[in-house]
């Protein structure tokens, strides 16, 4: 790693802070963030390859902001949905979390790095329950993100695909990166079978939905991929890449 990774204890969680090669050369430069659910792997497991793009100029350097959840199903749903297995928490308190990021997270973060106060570069991203949050965070906080990285969202989740096609983005400027494995859910009896169709139909709803139109969106599948944190790590830098092109930013 040629960046710095340090861990922070906040407001009970951890939080892990990503700077970039740069960051430390110059202190006139602010860096978009990105603000990521389940703490660390999505972007400490890619590193190598996420540092060889901001290396080739293809992907801007960014801040990761990694967040530990306390308790990611009742904090990443949207509302309180029917259990898919016994002791699981679907009790819907993503309003509640998603301030917290953005009322608490947020500023604490621009108090203590050189942060873009641009809204519409500011980064929200997740894995499976995690994405499912990073896409509400699109409707619920408009005035505070405008990128966003799905990894395998839940789209199957209750009542989502009803949200998604009757809701609308109030941003001026989007850029949204999904991603989806080809086997997530195909043998599975309950809702999770709804995974691969879930996922590409709000693509296709979305992309005549986001501000600027197709090019603001990009979906990718990989047609041996399953639910795993292996395929999202794969994955995960042609999300920034998409959301982030060019050389580092000035």
């Amino acid at each position: 790693m040629r960046g710095s990774l340090v861990t922070k204890w906040f407001e009970d969680r951890n939080l892990y802070i990503y700077t970039p090669p740069s960051y430390a050369e110059d202190e006139s430069v602010y860096y978009p963030a990105v603000y990521v659910q389940d703490g660390s792997y999505l972007f400490a497991d890619s590193m190598e390859e996420l540092e060889a793009d901001f290396a080739r100029g293809v992907t801007q350097e960014v801040v990761f902001v990694g967040i530990e959840p306390v308790e990611r199903t009742r904090e990443y749903t949207p509302w309180k949905a029917t259990p898919l297995q016994p002791n699981e928490n679907l009790a819907g308190e993503g309003d509640a979390y998603l301030t917290f990021v953005t009322e608490n997270v947020m500023p604490y973060v621009k108090e203590q790095y050189r942060i873009l106060e641009d809204a519409s570069r500011a980064g929200i991203a997740g894995g499976s329950f995690g994405a499912l949050i990073s896409l509400y965070a699109a409707y619920r906080k408009p005035a505070h993100f405008g990128r966003f990285a799905l990894m395998s969202a839940s789209l199957w989740y209750e009542q989502m695909m009803e949200f998604v096609e009757s809701s609308s983005f109030a941003q001026e400027e989007i850029r949204l990166y999904m991603y989806v494995g080809e086997q997530e859910g195909v043998k599975m009896a309950n809702l999770l079978k709804h995974m691969v169709p879930n996922t590409k139909k709000a693509y296709a709803l979305l992309k005549d939905k986001v501000p600027g139109g197709a090019g603001s969106i990009m979906l990718e599948t990989d047609p041996d991929g399953v639910h795993s944190h292996h395929y999202f790590n794969r994955y995960f830098p042609h999300a920034m890449k998409f959301l982030y092109p060019g050389a580092k930013f000035e």
